[in-house]
């Protein structure tokens, strides 16, 4: 990482403090309750350092106007295919310097370091990706980071910053991936994506980690007038995985969506808190997640849909459903409400239930194999969500990630 300004090393030596000043995460809270924090490693001691071993890249990943590969904390030059004039797409750290009045401006603005989780990444990070799209401007193309877990470090911590300027559109991808690792890794990443009136943006992760890998995931996102933005989140590897995925209507007019889409099996748990904060009033938001999972995996999935007073207008939905492949597995879904102002529409649902007998014996009556027939339903079953995706050869690839993940 390049030399910080002096702005910036004030910001890392609020959050160390805050990080020594701030309690323990203990588990008995109760937005902790589902997954322990000391396996984030958000308490307690971070795993030892250990052998690094060789997690190489999907060979084919698509097409990307720009790319950035991040080893344990340690960033790869960016490649760059094709970006239109204006755009920057850099390793956040060289930012800092280079890009600094864009980067003051909006690192730390939604995710800041008040409390223990925003304060282990805001003192620890050591690399990440920071994307600006200029006022008017559209990245056909997406750009990628893909942050690796070798083992070698028993901790990673990395950061993205997103900033779409006024009527300008882009796709952006984060990839998180490593082999199956012999000693746990745990890992923080913030992602801040702000989206400038009339902006568009799709942000899409893919949590692909192998075993061994625990990892806290924060993403925000500001809508402001008349922007959408769209969040999607596919989460596949990894022991323990949580999620805290939030959008804000920051503006009037503004199109909010947080989609998901997630398969365990094993023993994996996975939890995923998706929050709709209405902050203006006229705004649209829709929270979609839907998972499977089989063996003895456990998923969390806690929604909520924020609406207070002086947001007037709010239009607002969130939908979790999740099949259960097999006894054994378990899946909690647990839909909330915060609505203190009138005239809104909103409404929540979540749902558990198993592969339908009549379509799977639809199949099976036609010569399909039975673990056949139950992939080809689940992977039915995720469709809504993943053909949401806007760009063609991005929904494509995560079709056959998730297919691949069912086999």
């Amino acid at each position: 990482m390049a030399e910080a300004p002096a702005w910036a090393r004030d910001a890392r030596q609020t959050a160390t403090a805050n990080l020594d000043a701030l309690p323990e995460l203990t588990g008995t809270e109760e937005e902790w309750r589902f997954t322990a924090p000391e396996l984030l490693g958000l308490s307690g001691p971070a795993p030892a350092d250990a052998t690094a071993t060789a997690a190489p890249l999907p060979a084919d990943r698509g097409r990307r106007s720009a790319r950035l590969d991040i080893t344990d904390g340690t960033a790869g030059a960016v490649a760059v295919e094709s970006l239109p004039d204006g755009v920057i797409v850099a390793e956040l750290g060289q930012a800092l310097t280079d890009h600094e009045e864009l980067v003051r401006e909006h690192l730390y603005s939604l995710i800041g370091f008040d409390d223990r989780p925003g304060a282990v990444n805001a003192a620890q990070w050591s690399a990440g990706t920071f994307v600006y799209v200029p006022d008017g401007v559209t990245l056909e193309i997406p750009t990628e980071t893909s942050l690796v877990a070798s083992g070698a470090q028993g901790r990673v911590d990395a950061r993205t910053l997103v900033v779409v300027g006024a009527g300008a559109k882009a796709t952006v991808v984060d990839r998180y991936t490593s082999a199956d690792l012999g000693s746990p890794v745990a890992v923080s990443t913030a992602v801040e994506l702000v989206v400038l009136p009339e902006g568009e943006l799709e942000h899409v992760a893919v949590v692909d980690w192998g075993a061994g890998v625990r990892h806290h995931a924060r993403v925000t996102a500001s809508a402001h007038k008349d922007a959408r933005v769209r969040s999607v989140m596919v989460t596949l590897g990894g022991d323990v995985v949580r999620v805290e995925a939030t959008m804000v209507a920051s503006g009037p007019g503004s199109d909010s969506r947080a989609l998901g889409v997630y398969f365990a099996d094993g023993n994996q748990h996975f939890e995923h808190r998706v929050v709709s904060r209405h902050e203006a009033p006229q705004a649209y938001s829709n929270l979609l997640y839907k998972g499977a999972l089989k063996d003895t995996a456990h998923t969390v999935f806690f929604g909520n849909l924020v609406v207070p007073p002086g947001a007037p207008g709010t239009d607002a939905y969130q939908t979790n459903r999740n099949l259960v492949l097999n006894d054994g597995a378990r899946a909690d879904t647990i839909p909330f409400l915060e609505i203190a102002t009138a005239e809104v529409k909103c409404s929540h649902a979540g749902a558990v239930g198993r592969v339908d007998d009549e379509h799977l014996f639809y199949l099976t009556s036609r010569g399909v194999p039975t673990e056949i027939a139950k992939r080809l339903i689940v992977i039915g079953f995720l469709q809504e969500v993943l053909e949401q995706v806007r760009f063609e050869d991005l929904r494509t690839e995560l079709e056959h990630a998730v297919a691949e993940k069912l086999a």
